[in-house]
């Protein structure tokens, strides 16, 4: 729950801390094994229980709380997602985020979940209700058309939208036997993961919108909080009563911004994240001061980097790489001294975070065995 700027676990403080894991619904950076499901037109395949189990022992490992996870909610037009078509549920994409739900309670780490992408990938997104309303647009030929806006303003198409979310929120997870709507596990939904306009960064995500749907999933899941998932902090959004969290994201990571937006937000005692980070680049002391920021600001509820990979189990040997250069490989032996010097900053900010200890940032990265065991 929210208080003010403050969130609340168990009737206690509770900060948000970890990474940006996105593929724990739907992965496409790994081509299983010969007769496991595979779109090979998106190089999508399901992610094995062992990376799911290993990548919730190495938050913990790095003093995190929680996981901001996209494919566990962004899930719509590919062969492999919860909805390949339109208002069709394929039942065999659950198995993936019912195990990572399921885990992450395990291990007692909470999930932040967006529930649309403002781009055109494979798990889907804003373009994929587009399609499926007969306009025909792509985010590669028409990013900039005033069209895109329908996503936001068609009737038809919220209607689309919100019939997939009750969907996904009401369904019962096969480990546990709670609906996603009654698992404390997951402890926000976020509108979507940097939704805007026609010009990148515009925040021309409508108000009214977000406050339609923030109202749709409460009345679903009442005990949620909720996250406005607009690209940036946009100031008209800040009334909005159900709307518990804002966020910006940060490539590179900019303290004059953060500290602009924690301002905002605090000020309408609401809470502030900042979603996603780039943990790599620039200078290690402008990562400690953005770190000292979010530390010592009781409005600003936590962080996220981008983004944690792990071990592709069953393969205890081969990490997985994605193509981004922000691609964080805990414990990988190939790791040079700068990245693990980042990561013990992380970590010593992440424990700092959730326990309030400071422990130093040369302190000895914890190892994870390999298979991570499960707790029970």
């Amino acid at each position: 729950m929210r208080k003010g700027s403050l969130l609340l676990a168990n009737d206690r403080p509770w900060k948000a801390v970890g990474p940006n894991v996105y593929w724990l619904g739907l992965d496409e950076n790994v081509v299983p094994p010969a007769g496991e499901p595979y779109d090979a037109a998106t190089k999508s395949s399901y992610p094995t229980k062992g990376r799911i189990t290993d990548v919730m022992a190495t938050v913990q490992a790095l003093g995190g709380t929680m996981i901001r996870t996209h494919t566990l909610g962004v899930s719509v037009g590919n062969p492999l997602s919860v909805m390949p078509k339109l208002g069709v549920i394929n039942e065999a994409a659950f198995e993936a985020i019912d195990w990572a739900v399921y885990q992450a309670g395990l291990f007692g780490i909470r999930l932040m979940v967006p529930l649309v992408d403002n781009y055109d990938y494979y798990h889907g997104g804003k373009y994929t209700f587009l399609r499926w309303a007969g306009l025909s647009l792509t985010q590669n030929q028409d990013s900039n058309n005033p069209a895109i806006q329908q996503f936001y303003t068609n009737a038809t198409i919220v209607a689309s939208f919100k019939d997939y979310i009750q969907k996904l929120v009401t369904h019962k997870n096969q480990y546990n036997g709670l609906t996603y709507a009654e698992d404390p596990t997951i402890f926000a939904y976020e509108t979507g993961n940097e939704l805007s306009g026609p010009v990148w960064g515009d925040m021309n995500c409508p108000g009214s919108w977000v406050e339609d749907i923030v109202k749709f999933v409460k009345g679903l899941a009442p005990a949620k909080l909720f996250v406005d998932g607009t690209y940036g902090i946009n100031k008209t959004h800040l009334g909005i009563e159900e709307a518990d969290i804002f966020s910006d994201h940060f490539y590179p990571v900019d303290t004059t911004k953060l500290r602009q937006g924690i301002a905002a937000v605090g000020g309408a005692s609401k809470a502030y994240f900042a979603g996603e980070y780039d943990w790599i680049g620039g200078q290690a002391e402008n990562l400690a001061s953005f770190f000292d920021i979010i530390e010592k600001s009781s409005m600003a509820c936590g962080d996220t980097f981008w983004s944690l990979f792990g071990r592709n189990l069953p393969n205890c040997s081969a990490f997985v790489n994605h193509n981004d250069g922000l691609t964080m490989q805990y414990g990988n032996p190939a790791n040079s001294a700068q990245v693990n010097s980042r990561i013990q900053l992380i970590r010593k900010h992440g424990t700092a975070m959730s326990v309030g200890t400071d422990i130093g940032a040369n302190a000895t990265l914890p190892s994870v065995p390999c298979p991570a065991p499960s707790p029970r």
